[in-house]
């Protein structure tokens, strides 16, 4: 990036792109600027659509389930007391996440058809090669739907806390714990200052 593009940066209105994108609209003043940092960072990066988070964000004040696993209070440090809800992150990570765990969950339904129609035949069959697109599409697309419609997809976390039953939404983490101390202390030192229940909150959890 350019010393001209960073100065293009330093002068977009985190407000103003709230607006852009949807979320002033879906919860007005309940957003940090950390959040706002994050989703700038992500989409001029082009490593995250902020339209996805603002989607999930979205079916939560809605109290729509979505997709993905509810939202989960967290229940141990650092980040006890405070709620994250799943999004797709973009790329391969979360991708991978989710077929590793329609495996774990599934298995692979469209091999074990092929197995139970051999054995209902009392035939000894092999996969041919023309089966092979099949069976990774069921591993793939079909988990993946699977998932979807147990609402058990997985994802990264949207942090939000919630004060006087409403939610307030303070950044984005990873599932990776060895990050989360730094979130901690982002929260602590941005998110506290904005919405001063925050402190209490957390010191009470």
């Amino acid at each position: 990036m350019s010393l001209e593009d960073e100065q293009d940066v330093s002068t977009i209105d985190g407000r103003e792109f709230a607006r852009a994108i949807g979320l002033e609209q879906i919860a007005p003043g309940r957003y940090s600027a950390l959040l706002i940092a994050n989703l700038l960072g992500g989409a001029l990066s082009g490593i995250q659509n902020p339209a996805k988070i603002v989607r999930e964000i979205e079916l939560l004040e809605a109290g729509e389930a979505g997709q993905f696993k509810q939202p989960i209070q967290n229940r141990h440090p650092p980040l006890k007391g405070l709620w994250h809800k799943h999004y797709m992150q973009d790329g391969l990570p979360s991708l991978a996440m989710n077929i590793d765990k329609g495996l774990n969950w599934y298995g692979m339904p469209f091999f074990e058809q092929k197995i139970r129609e051999a054995e209902e035949a009392g035939e000894l069959r092999y996969l041919e090669p023309a089966d092979v697109p099949a069976l990774v599409d069921d591993i793939v697309r079909g988990n993946y739907r699977r998932l979807a419609e147990k609402q058990a997809l997985s994802g990264e976390w949207i942090i939000f806390a919630k004060h006087e039953g409403q939610n307030y939404y303070l950044t984005v983490a990873t599932h990776d714990k060895a990050t989360h101390d730094r979130v901690r202390q982002q929260i602590d030192d941005l998110c506290c200052l904005e919405f001063p229940f925050l402190a209490q909150l957390l010191a009470d959890a």
